[in-house]
Parts: structure tokens; C-alpha cells; sequence
């Protein structure tokens, strides 16, 4: 089993690359932008592994969206806009080596399980989307369109027709909504957090409204799961109790008088599925030595 491994997650904007090792410490981490034609896109990928890897090192690669892990297939990214992409396939003709591929949300759930929260957990990022996976029994679970719960209908708190949860819940919808509500410029979820942390009763609105939608759809999961841990990752992973605590909130009127599982906020930040990436290539599972994904 390799002791390091290139970790590459394929983000809608920005590709974030590092060398990971076996006890999920990151070297040269470093970001470049997404290009949007994949021809690009496979040349940007194998310069930066070509730059970073040693002697021996394994390669991973995650997505988003729909993939095939079996065929190395990203089937469908909306956020990319790609289809039936074979990018397994194009990276090993082009780099001439193996590479490992994936699903970057149930790769940062194995990061989570291997390096951080440990154990069992439903692993949720939510950032310019929403996504779920579930590590149940040592293993990360599903493959396909598994776990993409930000495409699930909820109401509008607006009062409009029925809108998907990442139209509510998403750390980019939380950013517009507020702008849309107060006129106010702002780039991104983390000032509308500080700004509910400061008292604008706005802002923890949206928050709320979002956080009301998404512990909605998390406690109908819990519901089938038991009481799974929920960690919370991506952009909204650094708001705290002004996120949380309105998400806690949420899941608990909704699963009544079953017990609400623990709701925290990810340890491994915006690199966990770069670290995925890395434990994906690596071979590394909950369990120990084996594949890391699995159905």
C-alpha cells in the first residue's frame, strides 16, 4: 500500500491539490482555477501531479456530481457541465500511471471517518451545493446519484413554488437570499454568519429558513439510519452555533420524540475531499487496509 498519495478534488471553480500521507497530513496544498473544456481540464490536473508527486506516490481524483467509480465516469456535473465524461481513463493515457477515482463528497466522508470525526456519520458539506454520504460499519456507502439531497424539493420560505434544498439551504443561496432581502453586497454565507452573530435579525433569517429546510431533509435520513452522527462540512462548516444550532433545532421538531443525533461541525475544512482524494488513492478504509468505497 502506498504511504502517499496526490490528492486532486475537482471543485465547480477551483481544483484543489495536495500530497497527503497515511496519517492524513497535507503538504503543498495549493488551489487553481477550474477550467470548463475537459481537454484543459485533464492537462491542468496532470501538471499538478506531475509536479507534486514522488517516487511511488499513489493519484486521486474526485468530482462532483454523478459518477461512475466502476468505469471512472463523471456522468453528470452540472456545476462542471459535463456528461458521461470518461476522466479516469483520460488522465491514465495522459499521466501513464494508475489513478484512483471518485465522488468528492463520500471521499471527504472517508477523510472525515479515517482523520477526523472517526467512526459512523453522515457527512454533509454544504457549500455552492449540498450533498450527503454515509459511513455506516467501517465503509463509505452508495455509489451513483447516492447521497444528492440538495436536488430534493422543499417549500419556498419566500412563498413561491416548491425550490430545491440547495435554493434555500446552500451556503451560496444563504449569501444571495440575504443580498436579495436587505440590498446588501455581500461575497459570500460567512458575512451573513457574522453579520447574525452581530444581531442583524435579517440575516439570521435566512440562516434559519435554510437551516429549517436542511435539518428537514437530514432528519427524514436519520429517521431511516438511527442516530448516525451529522458532521457538517463545506462553506457554511465554519459558522458554529449561529448555523448549527438552528440546524439542531430543525432535526429535533422533526424527528419529535426520537432521539436527535449529535450535529457538528467538520475538523477537516475545505481540504477534506482533497484529503479523500488522497485516502481513496492510498487504499485507506474505517476498517484499515482496503478500499475505501464501497456499496
Amino acid at each position: 500500500m502506498p504511504s502517499h498519495a496526490v490528492g486532486v478534488d475537482v471543485g465547480g471553480t477551483t481544483i484543489k491539490v495536495g500530497r497527503v500521507d497515511a496519517t492524513g497530513t497535507l503538504s503543498h496544498p495549493r488551489r487553481v482555477p477550474t477550467p470548463r473544456d475537459v481537454a484543459t481540464m485533464v492537462e491542468v490536473i496532470a501538471a499538478q501531479v506531475r509536479d507534486l508527486a514522488q517516487p511511488g506516490d499513489a493519484v486521486g481524483v474526485v468530482v462532483p456530481g454523478i459518477v461512475d467509480e466502476a468505469s471512472g465516469t463523471a456522468v453528470l456535473s452540472v456545476n462542471l457541465g459535463w456528461r458521461d465524461v470518461p476522466l479516469r481513463d483520460l488522465l491514465v493515457a495522459t499521466l501513464g500511471r494508475e489513478v484512483a477515482f471518485g465522488h468528492d463528497v463520500r471521499a471527504g466522508a472517508l477523510a472525515a471517518s479515517v482523520w477526523g470525526a472517526g467512526g459512523d456519520l453522515l457527512f454533509v458539506p454544504v457549500g455552492t451545493g449540498i450533498a450527503a454520504a454515509l459511513v455506516l460499519d467501517g465503509r463509505v456507502r452508495g455509489t451513483g446519484w447516492a447521497g444528492e439531497i440538495g436536488m430534493l424539493t422543499v417549500s419556498d420560505p419566500d412563498g413561491g413554488a416548491p425550490v430545491v434544498l440547495e435554493a434555500v439551504a446552500s451556503a451560496s443561496a444563504i449569501a444571495r437570499r440575504y443580498a436579495a432581502r436587505t440590498g446588501a453586497a455581500v461575497t459570500g454565507a460567512d458575512e451573513v454568519v457574522e453579520a447574525a452573530v452581530a444581531g442583524d435579525a435579517d440575516a439570521a433569517a435566512v440562516i434559519a429558513e435554510g437551516m429549517e429546510a436542511l435539518g428537514l431533509a437530514l432528519a427524514d435520513s436519520i429517521a431511516l439510519l438511527g442516530s448516525v452522527r451529522v458532521v457538517i462540512g463545506g462553506g457554511l462548516a465554519g459558522g458554529g452555533e449561529a448555523v448549527l444550532g438552528p440546524l439542531r433545532n430543525s432535526m429535533a421538531r422533526r424527528l419529535g420524540e426520537r432521539p436527535a443525533p449529535e450535529v457538528f461541525a467538520a475538523t477537516l475544512g475545505p481540504w477534506a475531499g482533497c484529503l479523500g482524494a488522497g485516502a481513496l488513492a492510498m487504499g485507506l478504509s474505517t476498517t484499515g487496509a482496503g478500499e475505501g468505497v464501497g456499496s
